[in-house]
């Protein structure tokens, strides 16, 4: 049965729909949406009701009995901007719960694309290795017929069968591989085997600008750069909600009550309203130090950005030179590529004609199946690198044609 190959953007579609771990990721986005909706509820009126039942009874005495009830509601009207800044810190939180998304996808995306690049290239190898195995195993048939007319020694016959079988040999070690990778694609993928996977030949786009280019288009598209720097914003309104301990507080406060006793139980209600004001004048240097470890964290944070700033920067020089050796190589194989095919043809004709010997023609098999396989390394490492570059850049698909 035939496999139809699944395209890279499908098989980067379907990592997204139904990887887990990204899924997991998402998950955050909601948490810091519920957590928003509980800081802006902190602004809101807030209702309790208590109530209670008691009795007592003492030697000689009759027992005494109460109860009472009372709803009460209070509405913060001053907080020090506590309630405003944890508002904004929740609101920041979901937009960095966002971008730390997008870069989850961004970082699988690019996952799938080196599984699936690592599988190409793989399937490429074991087609030299397949085409070495048939040349080899013609040039045994060849020198099985001249040895069974007398025209050739048994011990090159020998030799050509060996040659023939280390060459299976590859073949099935480089047919694993193969399937290896296309194992951890599938996983990426969240899909249950490999035996409907099979992957098609990838097509990027050749241009190749200053890095420059590549350096400023980190800077302005990279998630992760874009999360970090909401984090220091978010580390300013931490320090402003630490702050708010050294402020007062005033809240409106409305409540009514009802209550009774022994007698007659008659129902007596009550109501009461107000505003009331409350200051920590000392609290023993807790808020003092909540201010000191927000303002250490904020610079912890600023550090932090510089460091993944120079990270970014190293992961787009590296993509950028490795690109930059890979197009070169690619020339160079392939030169090197045809000069094999032409020493393998100019041996085996010789050794036909009984001008040659059989470690001659053997030698070319060999240097032209290492001549392809550096090749075809270069071709996928190409490949590989320009995803590399533009995964460091922020957006691993946009090489694609």
């Amino acid at each position: 049965m035939t496999v139809q190959a699944i395209p890279l953007r499908t098989a980067t579609d379907t990592a997204l729909a139904n990887n887990p771990a990204l899924q997991r990721t998402e998950r955050a986005i909601q948490v810091a949406e519920q957590a928003l909706k509980s800081a802006r509820g902190q602004k809101g009126v807030s209702v309790t009701a208590s109530g209670g039942f008691s009795a007592s009874k003492y030697e000689g005495t009759s027992s005494d009995e109460s109860l009472t009830a009372r709803v009460g509601a209070s509405l913060p009207l001053y907080t020090g901007n506590r309630l405003e800044s944890q508002i904004r810190s929740a609101e920041l939180e979901i937009d960095i719960a966002k971008f730390d998304y997008a870069q989850a996808c961004d970082d699988l995306i690019y996952q799938v694309t080196t599984a699936y690049i690592n599988s190409l290239e793989n399937l490429a190898t074991a087609n030299v290795y397949i085409e070495t195995e048939n040349n080899l195993a013609e040039h045994e048939q060849n020198i099985a017929a001249q040895y069974d007319a007398g025209a050739k020694a048994r011990i090159d016959y020998i030799r050509a069968q060996v040659e023939t079988s280390n060459a299976e040999q590859d073949t099935a070690k480089s047919y694993a591989d193969y399937e290896v990778s296309l194992v951890n694609l599938a996983t990426l993928m969240a899909v249950d085997n490999i035996s409907n996977l099979s992957v098609e030949d990838v097509a990027t786009r050749s241009e190749f600008g200053e890095i420059e280019y590549y350096l400023n288009k980190a800077d302005e598209n990279r998630n992760d750069l874009k999360s970090s720097e909401l984090k220091i914003e978010q580390g300013d309104v931490n320090i402003e909600i630490a702050k708010s301990g050294k402020r007062p507080t005033i809240a409106a406060e409305i409540a009514s009550g009802l209550s009774a006793g022994t007698g007659d139980w008659h129902l007596s209600p009550s109501a009461t309203a107000g505003v009331n004001a409350s200051w920590n004048i000392f609290d023993s240097g807790v808020t003092r130090a909540e201010i000191q470890s927000a303002e250490i964290e904020l610079e912890r944070l600023q550090l932090a950005l510089r460091n993944d700033i120079n990270s970014v920067h190293e992961e787009v020089l590296t993509a950028y030179k490795n690109l930059r050796i890979a197009l070169l190589r690619l020339k160079t194989t392939q030169r090197a590529v045809n000069l094999a095919e032409e020493e393998r043809y100019i041996a085996t004709e010789k050794y036909r004609a009984g001008e040659g010997i059989l470690l001659d023609v053997l030698d070319a098999e060999v240097a032209l199946t290492t001549a392809k396989k550096n090749h075809v390394s270069a071709t996928y490492d190409v490949a590989r690198y320009r995803f590399d570059l533009a995964h460091a850049t922020g957006d691993t698909l946009s090489v694609l044609q």
